[in-house]
């Protein structure tokens, strides 16, 4: 058994980030399903569609929720599933830093995988310096 994951996101981001993953690394090495929420769903339905999914998804070892924007609707549909009956975490800002990151820790319990996808997913953010901080420093 091993930690699933579901990707709750606006769409097409959840699905795009899943292909460009499978496109860096060849292969996925845990469970993942992706629920891309359309602008005008039904919140209630998309819910227990949600549901489904983590139903067919959970092997007993819980399931990482990433999502793209905290309080955005695909956010708040995760968040409804947390009362549940399954072990899940939830982690916000969903990037294809993170998501690589997680698949490359398959062995991880649910809580290390949701610590790599928080770190993963900070790495993957970062500010180049423009040309006149290039020319600073540079000259320094």
């Amino acid at each position: 058994m091993s930690v699933a994951l579901l990707l709750i996101t606006h769409t097409p981001f959840g699905k795009a980030t899943l292909e460009a993953t499978i496109g860096t690394l060849g292969t996925l090495p845990l469970p993942i399903k992706v629920m891309d929420v359309e602008r005008d769903c039904d919140v209630e339905q998309a819910r227990q569609q949600a549901g489904q999914l983590l139903d067919e998804l959970d092997q007993g070892d819980g399931v990482l929720l990433l999502t793209d924007l905290y309080g955005a609707t695909p956010s708040n549909i995760a968040s409804s599933l947390m009362e549940g009956n399954h072990r899940l975490i939830l982690v916000s800002g969903l990037n294809l830093a993170m998501l690589i990151r997680v698949m490359n820790y398959p062995g991880e319990d649910l809580p290390g995988l949701a610590q790599k996808a928080f770190s993963g997913g900070q790495s993957g953010v970062s500010m180049h310096p423009t040309l006149a901080q290039q020319e600073q420093l540079n000259h320094a």
